[in-house]
C-alpha cells in the first residue's frame, strides 16, 4: 500500500473512532410514556402552566427528577432538539441533574432551578451576560439555555442537560415519552441512589415513572431553593 493512501486510509480510522467516541454516550432513548398529572390528579396540560412557571417530576425513573417549563417565547426546533411543544412551542423539559457534579433538586433543597428573570453570567469567553429565561446550578455556576437544548452557557457543565420528549394529546395534556443527550441516569443512580430511596420512599430507585407522573412547582418541590 502506497504511503498516502496508508496515511488516508489511518485518518479515517482515527476520525471514524473519534466520531465513536464523541456520541458513545450522547442517546436518544424511548421511554415508556409517562402522562404528566398534578398532585390533584388532573392533566397538565399546555395551557394550565402560565409562562415563566416551572414544575419538577420523576422521568423516566421515579427518582430521576426533570424540569418542566412554560418559556415565555417560542424554542424553535434545530437539528440537534425537538423544540418546545404547544400552538406557541413554549413548553419544554429537561432533566434537572447538571452535567458537571450531577446537582439536582431533592427534597430539602435544590442547587439547579429555572429563572423566569434576568441574571447575571459570565459567558465562555469571560463576557458578562444578562439574560433571563435560563437554567442556573449554582454548585458550581454552570447555566444552561432552555431555549436551545439547554445548551451550556457558562460554568463547568460538559455537556447539555438531557432533553425530555414531550408529546401534547388533542386535549393538551402532556406526555413524557423519552429521553434525548448524554445519559446520567446510571451514574447518577449509583451516586445517590440510598438517599433517594429514603427521599422518594421506595425499595427500587430504577422503578420505572410508570403511566403518570406527579408535577410539582419547583418552588414547593425543594423546602429550599439555592439562587445565585
Amino acid at each position: 500500500m502506497q504511503r498516502r493512501n496508508f496515511n488516508k486510509l489511518c485518518g479515517g480510522l482515527l476520525a471514524g473512532a473519534a466520531g465513536l467516541s464523541r456520541s458513545t454516550n450522547v442517546l436518544s432513548q424511548p421511554f415508556p410514556q409517562s402522562a404528566l398529572i398534578y398532585e390533584n390528579n388532573l392533566p397538565v396540560t399546555v395551557d394550565s402552566i402560565a409562562p415563566g412557571h416551572s414544575y419538577v417530576f420523576s422521568y423516566p425513573y421515579v427518582t430521576t427528577p426533570c424540569f418542566i417549563v412554560r418559556l415565555n417565547t417560542a424554542a424553535k426546533k434545530n437539528d440537534h432538539w425537538q423544540g418546545g411543544v404547544g400552538d406557541d412551542q413554549s413548553v419544554v423539559a429537561f432533566s434537572a441533574i447538571c452535567s458537571h457534579k450531577m446537582s439536582h433538586p431533592a427534597k430539602p433543597i435544590s442547587h439547579i432551578n429555572y429563572r423566569a428573570e434576568k441574571l447575571t453570567y459570565f459567558d465562555r469567553d469571560g463576557t458578562k451576560q444578562e439574560r433571563d429565561q435560563l437554567i442556573s446550578c449554582c454548585s458550581e455556576r454552570s447555566v444552561y439555555d432552555p431555549t436551545d437544548g439547554a445548551a451550556v452557557l457558562s460554568g463547568p457543565a460538559p455537556v447539555p442537560l438531557a432533553s425530555i420528549s414531550l408529546e401534547v394529546d388533542e386535549n393538551g395534556q402532556l406526555f413524557a415519552t423519552g429521553s434525548t443527550g448524554t445519559d446520567q441516569y446510571d451514574r447518577f443512580l449509583e451516586k445517590f441512589g440510598f438517599r433517594l430511596a429514603m427521599e422518594y420512599g421506595v425499595t427500587d430507585i430504577r422503578a420505572r415513572a410508570g403511566e403518570k407522573t406527579v408535577a410539582t412547582p419547583a418552588q414547593d418541590f425543594s423546602s429550599q431553593q439555592i439562587r445565585c
